[in-house]
């Protein structure tokens, strides 16, 4: 089990009409190829630390994307072509090469535009229920933000004990493994001024704004380019029980593996979209069973 501690620093993505910012990255120094693990919306780079203290003594990337974690905030809208291109930016200032990649959710529809645009720094990618739409779905309609659920959530804290405590019984953190639930909780706030209390990372309100601007973009085009071995974990499919905004069921559009030259899928129905915080046990073996 890895020991180690990450430093963490921040980027500045080259300058540009959409780069224009800096990402903050955790790096674990250790031997091998690197291995990039990317996080959903909303969510930040530790909530990968209980998967990455299973993985011994390998070179680990983890990047708070914009609007997350530690990283520089700008103003909507977004797209996740917009967090694909600042992946895109931080790999070649970075100059990684022989890449594994991890990406849980939006995180793996970023890898996968990452690896579509510079196939020749992947090697190997672990995509965990991404959040790749039906080919027939239509690119989302810009409506206010301020009006959807998710805006609605809780932001102000007056600690990570709180956060954790209010969570821990409710679903579906109360399926998480506890340490990934603290984690998220930890890392997951910021200070509010001079206040004393707490605020996200990424605001209900910017998490919202995120999700009306998600589409799939000319991706589906692209993911023939992907050279790197690519393994799908997709889980329980959504039913017609599932609330709207129910984000358990998968996310994943079921002809994704058929898009990608070098992919195989395994079907998980007893997890949901969260596996990374259900199970990292399960995620940190799926990371080892990759050639290095």
């Amino acid at each position: 089990m890895s020991q180690n501690r990450p430093k963490n620093y921040a980027v500045r993505l080259r300058d540009g009409h959409k780069n224009s910012t800096a990402l903050n990255v955790y790096e674990w120094q250790g031997s091998g190829p690197p291995l990039l693990l990317v996080h959903a919306a909303g969510f930040h780079a530790r909530v990968w630390d209980k998967v990455i203290a299973q993985l011994g003594d390998r070179h680990v990337y983890a990047v708070d994307l914009r609007n997350h974690g530690l990283s520089d905030n700008s103003a909507p809208p977004y797209s996740f072509q917009l967090f694909g291109d600042d992946l895109v930016a931080l790999i070649e200032a970075l100059d990684l090469s022989d890449i594994t990649a991890c990406g849980h959710s939006m995180g793996g529809h970023v890898v996968l535009q990452a690896a579509s645009s510079l196939p020749h720094r992947f090697k190997h990618i672990l995509l965990l229920d991404p959040v790749i739409f039906t080919p027939d779905s239509p690119d989302p309609i810009q409506t206010d933000p301020t009006k959807s659920p998710i805006a609605a959530r809780r932001n102000e804290w007056a600690s990570a004990d709180e956060m954790f405590t209010r969570f821990c019984s409710r679903s579906p953190f109360s399926e998480w493994d506890p340490q990934v639930l603290r984690d998220y909780c930890e890392y997951g706030l910021l200070p509010k001024s001079e206040s004393g209390l707490f605020e996200l990372a990424c605001p209900p309100l910017c998490e919202a704004a995120i999700y009306q601007s998600s589409g799939n973009g000319l991706l589906l085009e692209q993911l023939s380019s992907i050279t790197a071995t690519v393994k799908i974990l997709r889980v329980k499919e959504r039913t017609k029980d599932d609330a709207p905004f129910d984000f358990r069921p998968s996310a994943t559009f079921k002809g994704l593996v058929g898009l990608i030259p070098r992919a195989t899928e395994n079907y998980l129905p007893q997890h949901t979209h969260f596996i990374p915080m259900e199970d990292p046990n399960l995620v940190a073996k799926e990371i080892d069973t990759l050639p290095r």
